[in-house]
C-alpha cells in the first residue's frame, strides 16, 4: 500500500525554517510527502531549501493553513504525539503498538498525524480534536526528541510496518465509514450547547467536564450513520426546548 495517498504530516506552528526543511527530508526518505503547515513562523526560506537538501522538490506540494481546523478538514483520523499525559488522560499508545494500527486504518481513511511547537508541544484544545495520542519511548532522564528527530522516528515506524503489513482484527472492521473528524467536532460543539440549554452543563465553569466529552466522543470511533443519528437526537431535544 502507498503510505503518502492517506497520511499527512501537520506541524503547527513552527518556528525554526530548519525544523520544515529536515522534516521534509525525513518524510522523503520514508515515501510521505504530504506536508501541512498550521501557522508557521517562516515559510518558505532559504534555510528550509537547505535543510531539505535532496526534498527540495516536496517544498511546493507543502500546504500553508491559517488553523489546524483548517488543517484537519479532510482528515478521518487524528493522531496526537505528545511526550506527556495530561490533566485528563487521553487513549495513548506507544508508536511501536500504534503504527501498525495506524497503517491498517490508512488502506481507507484519511489520517492527520499532528506534532506541536519546538518550546511547548500541542495545546489541551489541540490534543483534544486527536482520536489517539502517540508517544516515542525514551530516557525518561531526558526523552526530549528534537522536533524534525520525532517527524522522523514516527514516519520510519509507519515505513517500517507498511512494509511488514498486519490483517486488521475483524473489531476494526465496519459497515459504515468513520466519521471524519471535523463531524466529530461539529457533534461535540452540538452536544455541548443543548448540555447548556438543559442546564445540565455550565460553559461558564466547565470543571473539565468540555474535556470528558471531547474524550468520550474521540476514543469511541463514531461512524457517520452514529453521528448523523445524535446529530438529529439533539436538534430534538432543541425542538422540544424552543
Amino acid at each position: 500500500m502507498n503510505l503518502n495517498t492517506h497520511v499527512k504530516i501537520i506541524l503547527i506552528e513552527t518556528s525554526s525554517s530548519a525544523n520544515i526543511g529536515s522534516s521534509l527530508r525525513a518524510m522523503k526518505t520514508m515515501s510521505l510527502s504530504n506536508l501541512i503547515l498550521v501557522n508557521p513562523k517562516e515559510f518558505p526560506s532559504s534555510e528550509v531549501e537547505a535543510l531539505a537538501s535532496n526534498a527540495k522538490d516536496l517544498i511546493k506540494q507543502v500546504k500553508v493553513v491559517d488553523t489546524l481546523d483548517e488543517a484537519l478538514e479532510d482528515i478521518d483520523f487524528v493522531v496526537a504525539t505528545s511526550s506527556r499525559q495530561r490533566k485528563v488522560p487521553w487513549p495513548c499508545e506507544e508508536l511501536h503498538t500504534a503504527s501498525p494500527k495506524i497503517v491498517g486504518l490508512a488502506k481507507t481513511k484519511k489520517i492527520g498525524i499532528m506534532f506541536g511547537r519546538e518550546d511547548r508541544g500541542l495545546t489541551n484544545e489541540e490534543l483534544q480534536k486527536s482520536n489517539l495520542h502517540i508517544q516515542i519511548p525514551a530516557n525518561t532522564d531526558y526523552p526530549v526528541l528534537n522536533l524534525a528527530m520525532s517527524v522522523q522516528v514516527v514516519c520510519y515506524q509507519l515505513y517500517l510496518d507498511n512494509l511488514l503489513p498486519k490483517p486488521l482484527k475483524a473489531s476494526e472492521l465496519w459497515d459504515v465509514p468513520k466519521a471524519k473528524s471535523l463531524h466529530i467536532q461539529n457533534l461535540i460543539k452540538h452536544f455541548i450547547d443543548v448540555a447548556a440549554q438543559l442546564e445540565v452543563y455550565n460553559k461558564g465553569n466547565p470543571r473539565q467536564i468540555g474535556s470528558r466529552i471531547k474524550r468520550m466522543f474521540t476514543r469511541v470511533g463514531l461512524d457517520e450513520m452514529e453521528v448523523n443519528f445524535l446529530r438529529g437526537f439533539l436538534a430534538e431535544i432543541e425542538k422540544k426546548l424552543s
